[in-house]
């Protein structure tokens, strides 16, 4: 019987006790949440292939060894808050294992930058058609995305340690606390850089962590080691006198920036960080107004509000 590539399910929980690279699901009896994915897809194993390379007296093939046996499994979800200000939104189980802390507040949860060494993990189970898909000690990578008109989203890459396949039937999963998203627009979004409100059509930052695969004589593990955010802002051209990005390409000034979307409480994000320095602006077009591509770079970390 043939298996359907629309049948698909990514369950994921975090480590809160037990060891690296435990099965927390499994071992651990950890609750996981059903990750509300679009374009989930599973390298089902990454490795390297050790040749040996035998003097047998012909030509031809020998047989190898596979080494350094991992995961990647990469995915995007709506951008929301989590129902109430004080409420985590489901996805940021997936986001702290990005490097992120949770800090529940008295009216917002703040997601921001570990630098101590102490980033969680998260064990991800991911379902095609029948067969389970175990990935354990994951650590990833995020990109925040919002277009005028469309669901702001983040997309995901997770590496994780091959946790080996399971012939599993898809269980059942609530999505119930995962919120209906608004539209980027005048309505429900707001940019401001510098303090300037700007009309912008498309914002992007990528967070660009840098994750490895390591294995020693001790052990094998996944490692944040490094990131490097940067990004893309398009917005229309201001009037020059209100912002020009050209001067402050030129003087090489660092500002901060703000993305506000979402009206209503529960379900309002906010992208923020102290400084960006602009990269080189170009000029475009959209529908005949003149626009500005800015690229940008990420000097102080940013950081995820939900409210």
């Amino acid at each position: 019987m043939s298996r359907k590539t629309k049948k698909r399910l990514l369950l994921a929980a975090l480590r809160d006790a037990g060891g690296y690279g435990e099965d927390h699901i499994i071992d651990n009896a950890v609750t996981p949440k059903a990750m509300q994915t679009m374009d989930l897809e599973v390298t089902p194993i990454e490795a390297t292939e050790v040749d040996r390379e035998f003097d047998n007296g012909r030509p031809g093939n020998n047989q190898f060894l596979v080494v350094g046996k991992h995961c990647k499994v990469t995915f995007s979800v709506e951008l929301t808050g989590g129902s109430d200000p004080i409420t985590p939104a489901n996805y940021t189980t997936v986001l702290q294992a990005c490097g992120f802390s949770e800090t529940v507040g008295t009216t917002e949860v703040t997601y921001e930058r570990i630098d101590d060494n102490t980033e969680k993990d998260v064990t991800l189970h991911a379902y095609i058609d029948g067969v389970n898909h175990k990935v354990l000690g994951a650590r990833g990578t995020y990109k925040y995305i919002a277009k005028i008109g469309e669901v702001p989203k983040i997309e995901f890459e997770f590496t994780g340690l091959f946790g080996g396949l399971a012939g599993e039937s898809i269980p059942a999963a609530d999505f119930s606390g995962w919120q209906i998203p608004a539209t980027v627009g005048a309505k429900h979004t707001t940019m401001t850089l510098d303090s300037t409100e700007l009309s912008m059509h498309e914002f992007e930052l990528d967070g660009k962590t840098e994750v490895i695969y390591s294995e020693n004589t001790k052990s094998e593990q996944v490692y944040i080691t490094d990131w490097k955010p940067d990004g893309k802002i398009v917005f229309e051209a201001p009037a020059h006198a209100d912002f020009d990005p050209t001067s402050v390409y030129v003087a090489g000034a660092t500002m901060p920036i703000n993305l506000v979307h979402g009206t209503v409480d529960g379900n309002i994000v906010t992208i923020a960080s102290t400084a960006i320095q602009l990269g080189k602006p170009t000029y475009g077009d959209k529908d005949g107004v003149l626009t500005f591509d800015c690229p940008f770079r990420v000097i102080q970390d940013e950081t995820l509000v939900t409210a």
